[in-house]
């Protein structure tokens, strides 16, 4: 159970950093003298350096281990966060941006890869959920430093501070970490094929950038869908984007308990029926139904990434489930980085693009893991 709370608070700590840069950007732009779109160049850095480290995370891991990986890659991540805090040009911050990419996606690598042999339905979700805890955390923590006129930089040593005291952490329990040597009860231990590229590999990295990119882009457009193509209120609409990430978080609570009851595809299939619900409920309109569609998208979305990483050794062969693991990681901040770009281009000339743009990734997401499980013989119904 250690080593669980471990996971927990590792997932926990790389998602802080992550969600910071939003609120921090208007003050932080005058501190590098930059126009306010140049916050668009941050995030394909860190997802280029998140890409080459989650890709190796595996090698990585047989050298050194899980634990020494753990914690020297919180370690990196405090000290670039630090970093950013006492940057002076900007060329200098996206350097540090690169670094935190490099810690965080082969933290994320490894974890996923651990948890999805070691772990179950339930303590998969949980792991997931821990994340959009820290993601709510971070930006109250820069909010409340430069609401007391402390700053940005402030807030980033802060943080900062918090990822070196947790990179001790797991310095003391590096040991603690034992690779299982077989696939664990839920998955078969003989598998189909050991290549890593196959073609449940594949649809597996295409579900994942397609479900990361809605995420991401629900996350990202909500508010502005509600406001300007709704009508909704300034105050309701923050509320409901709020809403989302709770929904999301309690779904992967919720779903991964239901998860260890009725299995992992039984679930996956649920919530390809809630994003089909919520893509029809987009399209209604109405403000009413447009509110309720926000908050199914994050109940929908909750379960699926961590069941694709669950699933893994099962979809492919336990012998390339880590290397497979690490790609769907860089598939992950792939999606993320770049749909929600998409789409703010599909709604540019027209809000209500949105709700198009969202029900055929919903779609998308929903066919592909209908072909995944029909691959695998069990077809979600």
């Amino acid at each position: 159970m250690f080593v669980v709370l471990l996971a927990y608070l590792a997932f926990f700590s790389i998602a802080l950093p992550d969600s910071m840069l939003g609120v921090a950007w208007p003050s932080m732009r005058l501190s590098f003298d930059q126009p306010l779109n140049a916050a668009g160049l941050v995030p394909p850095v860190g997802v280029a350096a998140a890409v080459v480290s989650t890709t190796l995370a595996p090698y990585l891991v047989r050298r050194v281990g899980v634990g020494r990986l753990l914690a020297g890659g919180t370690g990196l991540s405090g000290a670039a966060l630090a970093g950013s805090a006492l940057s002076e040009s900007w060329g200098w911050f996206l350097v540090t941006v690169a670094l935190l990419g490099l810690a965080s996606g082969a933290i994320d690598a490894t974890l996923n890869a651990y948890a999805a042999r070691n772990f179950g339905p339930g303590r998969i979700n949980l792991l997931h959920a821990s994340y959009g805890v820290g993601a709510v955390v971070s930006p109250l923590v820069v909010t409340a430093a430069i609401a007391t006129g402390a700053g940005w930089r402030v807030a980033y040593g802060l943080v900062a501070g918090l990822l070196l005291a947790i990179a001790v952490v797991f310095v003391a329990a590096r040991t603690r970490w034992h690779p299982a040597t077989a696939p664990p009860p839920h998955q078969p231990a003989a598998a189909s094929s050991g290549r890593v590229w196959t073609r449940a590999s594949l649809f597996g990295l295409l579900t994942v950038v397609a479900q990361t990119g809605l995420e991401s882009s629900v996350a990202i457009w909500a508010y502005t869908f509600l406001t300007e193509s709704r009508q909704v209120e300034a105050l309701v609409a923050g509320g409901l984007v709020s809403g989302y990430w709770l929904t999301l978080v309690a779904g992967r609570i919720g779903f991964g308990r239901l998860g260890d009851r009725i299995g992992a595809w039984r679930v996956l299939a649920l919530a390809s029926g809630l994003l089909l619900a919520a893509a029809t409920l987009i399209n209604v309109p109405r403000p009413e139904a447009a509110m309720a569609a926000v908050l199914l998208f994050g109940l929908a979305c909750a379960p699926v990434y961590p069941l694709l990483v669950l699933t893994t050794a099962e979809r492919t062969s336990p012998a390339v489930a880590d290397r497979v693991i690490g790609l769907q990681a860089a598939a992950s901040s792939v999606g993320a980085a770049v749909l929600p770009g998409l789409v703010g281009l599909a709604i540019q000339g027209d809000g209500a693009a949105f709700c198009m743009a969202i029900a055929a990734l919903s779609v998308v997401v929903a066919v592909l893991l209908w072909s995944i499980g029909r691959g695998r013989g069990t077809v979600p119904r």
